[in-house]
């Protein structure tokens, strides 16, 4: 009787002792399981740590990117506009050296102009003048004549009854006449020039008038 008491403590014995060991290692699962939980969750929180890094120099690498093509484009844009600004700058200057060039080929045509006429005025009168002399004068009013109009010099020569032409023709005065239109060119005193298509000196002409015109 007291053997069967024994065994059956024995038997409770091992029975709480197997399940103690089977709780101890069911704890001992659970902490496992808890520590794998806790290590991937420290493993997903620094993955997390390492993307905002990497995001944040993406981001920053972007801003950068965009400063650098602002930049860019903005030297482009000033490159631009000073080309324009030099290049209109020399324009400037190349139309105001051909202006002044123009002029100052005028002011000396008009003075080889001067000296052109005289010297035709001075062949009207050689009468009494040596041969070797006229042809003197004569040789250079030619070489003058032929210089100023390689320049591009032309003769106004006003048409006898062709309208008077403010613009290229000089009063040099009226005439009541039936013959020509009134306003109208009745006679030439002294041909004009023109340099280049630019009149330098108007043709002086005699124009005929009516009663009714300005010129009476």
């Amino acid at each position: 009787m007291m053997q069967d008491r024994d065994e059956k403590n024995l038997e409770e014995i091992r029975k709480e002792f197997d399940e103690k060991e089977r709780l101890g290692e069911n704890k001992i699962q659970e902490s496992e399981v808890r520590e794998e939980s806790e290590i991937e969750g420290m493993k997903d929180a620094q993955e997390v740590s390492d993307e905002k890094p990497n995001a944040s120099v993406e981001e920053s690498e972007i801003d950068e990117s965009e400063v650098l093509k602002n930049e860019i484009r903005a030297l482009k844009e000033e490159n631009a506009r000073l080309r324009a600004e030099f290049i209109n700058y020399r324009n400037a200057l190349i139309r105001e050296s051909e202006e002044n060039s123009k002029r100052h080929k005028e002011r000396t045509i008009l003075k080889l102009i001067d000296v052109y006429d005289n010297l035709g005025r001075a062949l009207e009168n050689t009468e009494d003048s040596s041969e070797g002399l006229v042809s003197g004068i004569r040789l250079i009013h030619k070489s003058i004549e032929r210089l100023m109009f390689d320049e591009g010099l032309s003769l106004i020569i006003p048409e006898i009854g062709k309208p008077f032409d403010p613009f290229s023709h000089e009063v040099e005065g009226t005439v009541s006449s039936e013959e020509v239109p009134d306003m109208a060119v009745f006679g030439v005193v002294k041909s004009g020039y023109k340099l280049n298509g630019k009149v330098l000196k108007p043709a002086r002409v005699v124009v005929a008038v009516n009663n009714s015109s300005e010129f009476e």
